[in-house]
């Protein structure tokens, strides 16, 4: 029985310290990874660098890390499992990617921050609000003569 080998679209949420401070070393601990998958590397690059929604494992930052793979399917559960053993990795999705070319992944750019990103956490942006809306009347009921 052949093991079919697919292409992958992963992306890594590294430890903002961590990587931040040589981009160098944390790429090759997302390359070690796949190659003990045995993975076909095709593209990597630092995707971006944000504040995170909520905490991961006490970070409020991390670096996200854009990569482009193919290996055998059941070997992406040790490239998970290998992320979770990672104490500079803080999660890893990824998702098949059969349908995207090489060109489709290099021209792909972060989405801009969310307003939540520039300190309005809390604070509805004016396109979220709902119209002032009076509570309907209700009719009310008549009076019976007793």
């Amino acid at each position: 029985m052949s093991i079919r080998i697919g292409q992958y679209e992963g992306l890594f949420l590294l430890n903002a310290a961590y990587a931040g401070g040589s981009w160098d070393t944390a790429r090759e601990e997302v390359e070690h990874i796949l190659h003990r998958a045995n993975a076909e590397i095709l593209h990597v690059r630092k995707w971006d660098e944000r504040r995170l929604a909520y905490p991961v494992d006490g970070q409020k930052r991390g670096v996200y890390v854009l990569t482009l793979f193919k290996c055998e399917g059941p070997k992406v559960a040790g490239v998970e499992r290998d992320v979770q053993l990672s104490e500079n990795i803080l999660r890893v999705l990824i998702i098949k990617a059969d349908h995207l070319a090489l060109q489709d992944i290099e021209q792909m750019v972060p989405q801009q921050p969310a307003a939540d990103d520039h300190g309005m956490r809390g604070h509805r942006r004016p396109h979220d609000r709902q119209p002032d809306r009076a509570a309907p009347e209700v009719p009310a009921e008549p009076e019976v003569a007793s």
